[in-house]
């Protein structure tokens, strides 16, 4: 009869593990075929994820490519880059044409030097002590009471403490020590350039320690350079800045000065270069969408059979007609690819760039619904991929339910087996008594 089962050699021995394992395999082949379905479902969700991600890369190249600024990029070619350097700071106030700019100074901070020095570090500079007041900008940054005492750690004493000192109270005033070849000088200089920045340095007590180093006031020649502005002169206006950068000297323009006494002109271009990038990324990212079509939805692909791909691969070239109709694009009638002829595409944007930007214009109004409503949940890849979860949820129940009742079968199975095995140990014995009183098996049936 159907589902019974039949175990030879009662009285012999029996592996039921092995019983057991047919047995689940045999079980098994229901869930394995929903299991199978399961990873047929899951590489279909995986294609439709990837799918989308073109979709997306589609959707940002055409909003890079649709930017109503991206037309209007400009370009700064310098003359000559040893004399200064620009960069374009706003594309919509920078005016096409030519502007020269003369250099007459450049930008510097203030620097002191020490006329004088010591021979020797560890030795302190003064012969009384003091106090040395730092002001930079026309305000004090630093007050610094210095001793003769080197063995006093309380007060700096030599030039190396003295230059630390300086530093450690304020950050607009560096401190250093120079050698000159005979003896130790201290260097001050300050932190930024610009004809306000201006260093001083005042003896406020009794000491004498400007006096012994011929800084200060007093010593003129240890003024070694003066803090100013940069100076250039554009059309005859002079024009000042604090640094060798000019902001607002140009409209949308900055420029910084590397060299003074000189003259150099500064071009402002159309510059074409990041809209032909960003249409190169967009046919790029839809020409990656046709691939995936092609090989995604094709015979041997995860997605064969669905034809939403060619329906929404369709909708998108489309609507890129009014890019199309421009005469630079081809489609290739094998591989579906477009591609632009760059030498036609130069000319166009060289001699008739309002077209292009019409172009660009009509293609947003064309083809900006159409793929929000390719992102949109309710759209049809999401539409698609929560139709698919939905019935990898469904195998999923079966599946969990289908093992809950082979789990349970073989359980109730493996118990019957047991009972069988004892009841074939209980045979075995029953076997040896009847040897053992009858001294021989020949009344029993042969195995």
């Amino acid at each position: 009869m159907a589902g019974e089962i039949y175990i030879s050699n009662l009285a012999g021995t029996f592996d039921y593990q092995q019983i057991l394992d047919a047995y689940y395999q045999a079980q098994m082949q229901p869930i394995l075929l929903l299991q199978s379905q399961e990873s047929t479902l899951d590489k279909k969700i995986s294609a439709l994820q990837s799918f989308a991600s073109k979709i997306d890369d589609i959707y940002n190249a055409f909003n890079t490519l649709t930017s109503s600024t991206l037309l209007d990029e400009k370009q700064v070619v310098v003359s000559n880059e040893n004399v200064l350097t620009a960069t374009i700071t706003d594309s919509a106030a920078a005016i096409e044409g030519n502007v020269t700019v003369d250099v007459k100074q450049l930008a510097k901070n203030d620097v002191w030097l020490s006329q004088a020095g010591v021979a020797d570090l560890s030795s302190a500079v003064a012969t009384a002590d003091g106090t040395i007041q730092i002001s930079y900008a026309g305000s004090v940054v630093a007050t610094i009471d210095y001793d003769t005492n080197t063995s006093d750690s309380t007060k700096p004493s030599t030039l190396q403490e003295i230059a630390t000192a300086i530093n450690n109270a304020q950050s607009v005033v560096k401190a250093s020590v120079i050698f000159d070849g005979s003896s130790y000088r201290l260097l001050l200089s300050g932190a930024d350039t610009g004809s306000s920045n201006v260093i001083s340095i005042d003896e406020t007590g009794t000491g004498d320690l400007l006096d012994q180093l011929q800084l200060g006031t007093n010593y003129t020649t240890s003024h070694v350079q003066t803090a100013q502005d940069a100076v250039v002169s554009i059309y005859g206006s002079d024009i000042s800045s604090s640094t060798n950068t000019f902001s607002n000297a140009i409209p949308g323009v900055q420029f910084t000065v590397k060299q003074e006494n000189t003259s150099a002109t500064i071009s402002v271009e159309k510059n074409y270069q990041p809209f032909k990038d960003a249409l190169d990324q967009f046919i790029s990212s839809y020409n990656a969408l046709v691939d995936f079509v092609q090989t995604e939805g094709g015979k041997d692909g995860s997605l064969s059979g669905e034809t939403t791909l060619q329906f929404i691969r369709s909708g998108i070239l489309s609507r890129m007609q009014p890019l199309l109709n421009l005469g630079i694009f081809s489609v290739d009638k094998d591989t579906g690819h477009i591609s632009v002829d760059t030498t036609k595409l130069d000319e166009m944007l060289n001699n008739s760039p309002t077209t292009v930007s019409q172009v660009i214009s009509d293609l947003k109004t064309s083809l900006y619904d159409y793929l929000l409503y390719l992102k949109d949940p309710r759209g049809p890849v999401e539409s698609k991929e929560t139709s698919l979860n939905n019935q990898k949820t469904l195998l999923e129940d079966q599946i969990g339910n289908m093992q809950k009742l082979i789990n349970s079968q073989i359980e109730l199975f493996k118990q019957q087996l047991i009972q069988v095995q004892l009841l074939q140990e209980e045979m075995n014995q029953i076997k040896a008594k009847l040897t053992s009183t009858f001294g021989t098996t020949s009344i029993l049936p042969s195995n």
